[in-house]
């Protein structure tokens, strides 16, 4: 995959762990002080994560996406394919960790976090598939059922251009008709499959497609700056500025992309490391942060140092800590799966990223 895009995947990563790590360093028994709290209440990682999504799938199943013409044999075969690599890239982490974490809870480690009580809780928390409102073990996956929607969406993609093509419009639009963000409490069904974030995804589709286009990227990160700028005051009166703003990373994206290929940016390797750890460090960031911060002050880093130099001590061992469940945890068990997995027929659509899959 890109450098960029995996420096990108490492910058929304490192945003989410920031912001709720401010967070919770300002409950009462971490100190109560939320320090970086003026610069990390404005980091929209789980928003450009999306936006990335749409790029980066697009990367790693373009060649998925069969022409018209092709025999429904073929489109089957991708069509299989791409959801087994979808389902093996999402599900058995998730529900490894889902396991561990749980485990962990009922032997009373005496996290707030909630567990599910009751069988549909725990179909929805597993499935990532919205039965009920319920927040999962992990509550960061509540993005994570957005992530399974638009992949259901752009599995008929792969299955047939056309009806994808007008699947995503149909969505689109319902997605704008309906225009906003479920608190915390109230995602529902309906407000998770309408929900403004998925409009994310198009964007990041829709900066792939820019990438394709060709040119030195210098256009889309000048325009992309422009609008994140227009879009960085608007958020403050309006919620259609975060649709704004999103899509002004999306041009930044684009050009960023553009450069690499034309060999214009080099991105620092240990950025690309976090890049790759992104979504373990994403699952766990929040529980191990939570370790960190109580070993600080029972072992009394905290009162010494203050929360501020706590607050990076604890952002630099997450990291590490990501970094280490990728490697070995992630890594081996994508690494088995893919292994099992049944070679598809061939479909030419669209080149891929030089570098081969994405996901």
């Amino acid at each position: 995959m890109l450098d960029t895009l995996q420096a990108a995947r490492a910058l929304a990563s490192l945003c989410v762990l920031l912001f709720h790590l401010s967070i919770m360093m300002g409950v009462a028994r971490y100190g109560g002080v939320a320090a970086f709290s003026d610069v990390t209440a404005s980091l929209g990682g789980v928003r450009f994560f999306f936006v990335l999504s749409g790029f980066i799938l697009l990367i790693a199943h373009a060649r998925d996406i069969a022409p018209v013409a092709a025999p429904l044999r073929t489109r089957l075969a991708a069509w299989r394919h791409y959801l087994w690599r979808r389902c093996i890239r999402i599900y058995p982490l998730y529900w490894l960790y889902t396991l561990v974490f749980t485990g962990l809870v009922l032997l009373g480690t005496g996290t707030e976090a909630r567990i599910p009580d009751n069988l549909a809780d725990w179909v929805t928390s597993l499935t990532l598939i919205r039965f009920t409102p319920a927040q999962p073990p992990f509550p960061v996956a509540w993005s994570l059922f957005h992530e399974m929607a638009f992949y259901v969406v752009f599995s008929v993609l792969v299955l047939n251009r056309r009806a994808g093509i007008a699947c995503f419009a149909v969505w689109s639009v319902i997605c704008l008709a309906f225009y906003g963000y479920a608190p915390v409490e109230g995602r529902t069904a309906w407000a998770v499959y309408t929900g403004a974030y998925n409009l994310y995804f198009v964007l990041g589709m829709g900066a792939w497609w820019l990438w394709r286009r060709g040119g030195t990227g210098t256009v889309e990160l000048l325009a992309g700056a422009g609008v994140v700028a227009v879009a960085a005051v608007l958020v403050r009166m309006h919620q259609p500025g975060y649709l704004l703003m999103m899509g002004g990373f999306a041009l930044l994206l684009a050009g960023a992309a553009k450069r690499e290929r034309a060999g214009r940016v080099r991105v620092p390797r240990w950025l690309v490391a976090i890049g790759n750890a992104s979504y373990s460090l994403y699952l766990i960031h929040e529980h191990v942060a939570g370790v960190l911060l109580k070993v600080a002050m029972r072992s009394g880093l905290y009162q010494y140092a203050g929360p501020h130099a706590t607050y990076l001590v604890v952002v630099a061992g997450t990291t590490l800590g990501g970094i280490t469940a990728y490697r070995l945890i992630e890594r081996p068990l994508l690494s088995l799966l893919r292994r099992t997995e049944r070679k598809p027929v061939p479909v030419v659509a669209a080149p891929a990223a030089a570098g081969g899959s994405a996901l």
